[in-house]
């Protein structure tokens, strides 16, 4: 025994005298020499660095009997540097490749240098954090940054903290000054600013928001200006279309599937919400279409981390939710995974009053009761196959399984009562990107290149059962529709020292088609009506390429201008008749955004772009889809693309306090309209032609009232007129739409864990296309606990308790009005649980494929 452990001492004493150490002086020597002359005195280990990448940082330092990965690491101090040690083989890099730096050197009264001085890069124009690091031992410091000036921040203890605004580059030796003050008994009380504007969105910072706390990402966007949220659905104010982006990812994926992602969503793990009212020429030149973009925080942290939400709700029945979040984050490979689950039963009712001149009256009471359990899963996989070559694979997947029963009685002269049961059946849709992303250049231009792929199959089947006066009609119909959906997308960003320009081109190929199979009951047994069924195919290739510029004009101005062209070819072809139409059109479609800072935190913009509303693809499917055996919608394969022009001018005043002047305008947009045959059938089907102008204004203040306490008002107040310039039946509708909306945070105990909310939204009135609704309201009442270091979350919930959430709308037809009311029973109790597992700040995975066309197959 004694003699192994002789042997062992031994061994350990000579490997401590086989490895090597070193001693070296270093004096503002820049880092490439030094590791250079580390390298030549190695006997083991090779030293690999880019050189060009490093020579801007410079060294001093005294190094005494340092093995040589002590040596390298003291060397590297605090500047942004990883090291790794593979065997013999040592790497050194730069975390942060920014062609631009922030270098100086900073000494005391007496010239001598002060080492460890924390240096600050901020924002000029609301004094948030850029990036920082500290000073060597000789005083020096170097700092990527991106921008071209900013706020220069330096303190060190016994110093009065150092303030200047600066270019980005050597700025040469800061002289600082000693503190004669001592702070004694000094309570210092600040706000963090929750509301900023970029040149083109306005961004709310989730992580400044202390009341967000235990919020899931639906909930958070409830607390975002120029944001609404109702029954989980998110939209933009004055915006017919939103999409949701995860770090510029769309969300290719049916309302509910998306509501099911944004549930799964930590406030904790939002950075910030960003909303594009106006998109830039990168974007999809749609019709008074909006983008929200929540990024989320990007942790170094390498591992797995997960998540398991449940949720239980008591409707008008009993509902569940279930969502499981894993993520991976690693050197070369990272994951993001998701799975869902809803169990839910849908029950509405609606009832629709015709009130004709000639004084007769046409009504239909309709009930529907909808078991809809509904399952998704989505992945993102990325590669980091080189430190320039980035690839990716993104999929999602949905289905849900409903068989809805719709129960009508219906009044004109008789009255008839009708039954519509649809059998169950599964509908799906899946959507799949690949991309690659590579660095041109040190200088950060990029290229990407995607290619996405959607697919939709939604088959319907009903029976209908009519009774009028005692005499009974059926009809049964089956139908299918099948989307597809291929777009490639080649993109450049492209950062120049005083110009930052984006170019790209795509090309997207819609294929649908859609059959639909009817049938008679008749002396008992089913009969195929060939004259209502139908086979119709459409197809659509769309042609996209872009330019965008954007530039600091001032220290206190930017401007952002950019085109987009787009050439559409479609062919729609009703295969039953054998009838085929083709068109193509083609158009510029300019953007443009100024963004103007003013004193303090004060910003005002001006943005203003132009887009084309091309019709959804049940629009232009010309099937029957009835709803009782003689009412039924169907479609218009003639419908034109519409055009509109938005602007808008938004100011805040960096204190709460956000406003916007927004109009829009559009001419050949779709409506709907519902006519009467003359054997009593009711037909409604879609139109162009319908023209709008819209102008209003919306403002929002949000404020921390006291420590505890915090405020969030808002309100809109809109002129709307529409009118068609074709159809003469369909009335001019015109009016002041108005909504008001509040919400008060409650701090509950010091600690922060326990927050109370009550939400409160009133729509005195609405219009839209030829709309016009009444007054309605929505509340909602949160308390939100969390515990075990944030891991375990519990909500609970009250929506609508006073069931003042009932729309009424009315519609003006030249021969009779239509009046609607329709209740979708939103009033609930639920009860969510969320516990979060392994590395608390794993950061997920998304990437941007920008498409958007899936957006008109659902």
């Amino acid at each position: 025994m004694r003699k192994h452990l002789f042997l062992g001492i031994l061994l350990l004493i000579v490997c401590g005298v086989q490895a090597q150490h070193i001693t070296r002086n270093y004096n503002k020597t820049s880092l490439p020499h030094v590791l250079t002359d580390i390298d030549n005195a190695s006997q083991r280990y090779t030293i690999n660095f880019i050189y060009n990448e490093l020579e801007d940082f410079t060294v001093t330092v005294k190094l005494r009997n340092r093995t040589i990965p002590e040596a390298i690491r003291e060397v590297l101090g605090f500047y942004p540097m990883r090291m790794t040690v593979s065997d013999s083989l040592i790497f050194v890099e730069c975390t942060q490749k920014v062609p631009t730096k922030v270098i100086g050197h900073i000494v005391d009264q007496h010239n001598q240098p002060v080492p460890f001085a924390n240096v600050a890069l901020l924002n000029p124009s609301d004094s948030s954090f850029i990036n920082g690091g500290v000073t060597n031992n000789g005083g020096d410091f170097v700092i990527p940054c991106s921008q071209r000036k900013v706020l220069l921040r330096v303190s060190f203890v016994g110093f009065a903290t150092y303030y200047k605004l600066i270019n980005v580059g050597n700025i040469g030796t800061i002289r600082m000054k000693t503190d004669p003050y001592t702070l004694k008994s000094v309570t210092v009380k600040g706000m963090r600013r929750v509301i900023k504007n970029d040149v083109d969105r306005l961004q709310y910072l989730v992580s400044n928001d202390p009341f967000s706390k235990g919020m899931n990402g639906i909930e958070v966007m409830g607390r975002v200006p120029m944001l609404n949220v109702s029954d989980e659905s998110v939209s933009i104010v004055g915006k017919g279309i939103t999409h949701i982006m995860l770090d510029g990812h769309i969300l290719e994926m049916t309302a509910d599937a998306v509501k099911a992602k944004l549930r799964s969503l930590k406030a904790e793990d939002i950075e910030r919400i960003e909303v594009i009212t106006i998109p830039p020429a990168k974007y999809k030149a749609e019709a008074n279409a909006g983008y929200i973009n929540i990024v989320m925080k990007r942790d170094k942290s390498k591992g797995w981390s997960g998540s398991i939400s449940e949720e239980v709700q008591r409707q008008y029945r009993g509902r569940y939710f279930q969502d499981i979040n894993l993520n991976y984050a690693g050197r070369k490979f990272e994951l993001s995974t998701g799975l869902g689950m809803s169990l839910d039963k849908v029950i509405n009712e609606s009832y629709c009053v015709y009130d004709f001149k000639d004084g007769h009256q046409r009504s239909t009471r309709k009930r529907t009761i909808a078991p809809w359990p509904s399952y998704n899963a989505d992945a993102i996989v990325k590669y980091h196959a080189t430190r320039r070559l980035e690839l990716g694979v993104m999929t999602s997947f949905y289905t849900d399984h409903t068989s809805p029963d719709h129960t009508f009685v219906s009044i004109n002269r008789d009255t008839t009562f009708t039954t519509a049961h649809a059998p169950a059946v599964w509908n799906n849709n899946i959507s799949t990107t690949l991309y690659a992303e590579y660095k041109l250049d040190s200088l950060e231009k990029t290229l990407n290149v995607n290619y996405n792929f959607f697919n939709s199959n939604a088959p319907t089947q009903s029976e209908n059962v009519s009774v009028t006066n005692g005499m009974t009609e059926s009809l049964r119909n089956k139908s299918k529709a099948n989307y597809k959906i291929n777009a490639l997308k080649l993109d450049f960003s492209l950062p120049f020292k005083h110009l930052y320009m984006e170019t790209g081109v795509s090309f997207s190929a819609i294929r649908n088609k859609t059959s639909l199979m009817l049938e008679n009951l008749a002396n008992g047994q089913w009969r195929y009506n060939a004259d209502e069924s139908n086979e119709f195919l459409y197809k659509e290739r769309t042609l996209a390429a872009y330019l965008s510029a954007k530039k600091l004009l001032t220290e206190k101005i930017q401007i952002q201008a950019g085109l987009r062209y787009e050439h559409t070819w479609t062919e729609s072809n009703q295969l039953t008749q054998r009838q085929i139409s083709r068109s193509h059109y083609g158009r510029f479609y300019p953007t443009l955004h100024l963004n103007w800072q003013l004193k303090g935190n004060q910003n005002m913009a001006f943005a203003a772009n132009w887009g084309i509303e091309r019709p959804d693809f049940n629009d232009l499917n010309p099937f029957r889809i009835y709803t009782s055996t003689t009412d039924y919608m169907t479609g218009n394969p003639y419908l034109a693309a519409a055009y509109t022009r938005n602007m808008e001018i938004n100011y805040s005043n960096g204190k709460g306090l956000y406003a916007v002047l927004y109009s829009s305008h559009g001419k050949g947009e779709t409506g709907w309209r519902t006519t009467f045959l003359a054997n009593g059938s009711q037909v409604t089907g879609p139109y162009d032609g319908l023209r709008h102008e819209k102008t209003g204004i919306y403002a929002n203040y949000n404020r921390n009232v006291l420590t505890w306490l915090n405020l969030n008002i808002g309100g809109e107040v809109y002129y709307y007129d529409s009118h068609s310039d074709y159809q003469t039946d369909v009335l001019q509708v015109h009016g002041w739409g108005k909504r008001a909306e509040g919400s008060l945070s409650f701090m509950l105990n010091h600690q922060k864990t326990l927050i109370a909310e009550v939400n409160y939204h009133h729509w005195f009135r609405e219009y839209f296309a030829q709309t016009q609704s009444k007054s309605y309201a929505y509340l909602q009442m949160n308390l939100k606990y969390s515990c075990l270091d944030d891991r375990l979350k519990i909500s609970f919930t009250i929506g609508d308790p006073f069931h003042q959430n009932i729309n009424r709308n009315t519609i003006f037809y030249k021969d009779y009005t239509n009046t609607n009311q329709f209740d979708n029973h939103s009033r609930y109790i639920g009860l969510r649980a969320t516990w979060s597992f392994g590395g608390k700040q794993v950061h997920r995975t998304y990437h941007d494929n920008r498409d958007t066309e899936s957006q008109r197959a659902k």
